[in-house]
């Protein structure tokens, strides 16, 4: 039987010492085991508290530790990539989803001009905020 995980299973494989570390290792031995882009970004948002290299761990942990489908693959992986580049994880992770799944933004951030999925602008051409 598969088993959906989420974060405290993943810290637990990639942090040298983890009170779970042992029972983690162990479930992954026994048993297939799938999380979600969720955890993923959730790890991102917690990467200077841990100082993991993120773009190698997510390339192991995806291995190890699979999403669903490969559209959330694809997420995943483009979500990097943007958070590389300069974006915020969820503004990142927005972009590498609707690029992912064919669709246009419809917002008022701009730094999705800087990614690939086009954004529609949400102001109107008067505004100034954004």
């Amino acid at each position: 039987m598969t088993a959906y995980v989420e974060t405290d299973f993943l810290l637990a494989l990639v942090k040298d010492s983890d009170w779970l570390k042992g029972r983690a290792e162990n479930a992954l031995e026994e048993r297939e085991v799938v999380t979600s882009p969720y955890a993923y970004l959730e790890i991102l948002l917690i990467r200077e508290r841990h100082e993991f290299d993120y773009i190698k761990l997510f390339s192991n942990m995806l291995d190890l530790v699979p999403v669903e489908s490969e559209e959330e693959h694809q997420i995943v992986l483009k979500g990097v990539n943007y958070f590389e580049e300069g974006m915020t994880a969820f503004d990142a992770f927005h972009a590498a989803t609707a690029e992912t799944r064919g669709h246009r933004i419809l917002g008022s951030d701009k730094s999705y001009e800087s990614v690939d999925p086009d954004r529609m602008p949400l102001e109107s051409d008067g505004d100034k905020s954004g």
